[in-house]
């Protein structure tokens, strides 16, 4: 008889195409935080959808309040700060290789940033800020409202807005001090 918690884990591992782009994530990143993961697994979807239209996993994402998160990525790594490849669990799918592709190039733009920017960068970004205005406690992020606001747009475009937003943030904040710097 298997313990509650690896019962729970065999579960999840079966037909969980999630899990697998979270293996093949922590397999090219290495050990990262669980909330880095999340954000990484948020935009390897959205991009495969942005960039190809079709996502790469079923499972629903919700609007949590540290920023997107797949629910079922979640209740796998409940309770670890950090995560690797090997804690995850054996890969229950493959991924094909137009899908590593898209991940590999959402690595190469989101894989080097922390895992607070990653969620400060989500929290800027339209899908998540209208899924938590709902109003709903656990809001769910569909796919359409991806489609619609990443289409057309690329990593460096949504960097440099929010980067802007920030430094705007930031000179309302210090006006007054600012001011009295330029006399």
């Amino acid at each position: 008889m298997l313990a509650g918690s690896e019962a729970v884990r065999q579960v999840l591992d079966v037909m969980s195409k999630v899990l697998t782009v979270a293996r093949y994530i922590l397999e090219s990143q290495g050990s990262l935080t669980t909330l880095k993961l999340q954000k990484l697994v948020y935009y390897a979807q959205v991009w495969a959808i942005a960039e190809g239209g079709e996502p790469l996993f079923s499972e629903a994402i919700k609007a949590w309040a540290q920023g997107p998160v797949v629910p079922e990525l979640f209740h796998h790594h409940k309770g670890m700060s950090r995560i690797t490849a090997a804690e995850l669990g054996s890969p229950s799918g493959e991924l094909t290789e137009s899908e590593r592709a898209h991940i590999d190039r959402m690595l190469a733009s989101y894989g080097s940033l922390p895992a607070e920017y990653l969620s400060k960068l989500t929290h800027h970004e339209r899908p998540w800020k209208d899924a938590r205005a709902s109003g709903q406690e656990s809001p769910p992020i569909s796919l359409s409202a991806i489609r619609e606001f990443y289409a057309g747009k690329s990593s460096e475009d949504l960097e440099a807005d929010y980067q802007l937003t920030v430094a705007r943030a930031l000179m309302d904040r210090h006006a007054e001090s600012l001011a009295r710097l330029a006399l």
